[in-house]
């Protein structure tokens, strides 16, 4: 009589051989994951940068500025306070200042002076990233700073 089927050392083998291939895979996805994470999360700050920048420009042939503004995001809310020089107040605001496509960061900062100076401190925690611009800054730059490392101190009003 001849049997058919797998003995309990062809099995043990097989599973061997496949988590030796999940071992081998898994870092390699997610590596790609966090890759990918990190470069969404740099072009997004440099379409935030690029929308600063546009911002100022426009608004130096209007006389109703809202500058100096502050832009913070918390947990991906933004919240916009800037000095209304036509009333001569400071106002907060929660609308959409800053025009640009992509996510908000989870938090930080972009602060315009009345000078077109821009400071730009962002920061994601999926990619676990700080995005840092200066004034005269050509690019922005990524660090590993914590979350708390990554703001600006500039106040508007």
């Amino acid at each position: 009589m001849k049997k058919t089927g797998f003995t309990l050392v062809e099995l043990l083998a097989v599973i061997a051989i496949l988590a030796i291939i999940v071992t081998i895979t898994v870092p390699i996805v997610t590596n790609i994951f966090q890759t990918s994470s990190e470069k969404a999360f740099e072009d997004n700050a440099m379409s935030l940068s690029k929308a600063a920048d546009n911002y100022y420009t426009s608004l130096t042939l209007e006389s109703d500025t809202k500058l100096p503004l502050l832009v913070t995001f918390n947990n991906g809310k933004e919240t916009n306070r800037y000095m209304n020089n036509a009333s001569n107040t400071c106002e907060t605001s929660s609308e959409r200042i800053l025009e640009y496509s992509g996510q908000n960061p989870d938090s930080g900062n972009i602060f315009i002076d009345r000078n077109g100076d821009i400071y730009l401190a962002l920061y994601d925690r999926q990619a676990r990233k700080c995005a840092i611009k200066n004034p005269g800054d050509k690019t922005v730059t990524f660090t590993d700073k914590s979350e708390s490392e990554c703001k600006l101190t500039n106040n508007p009003c």
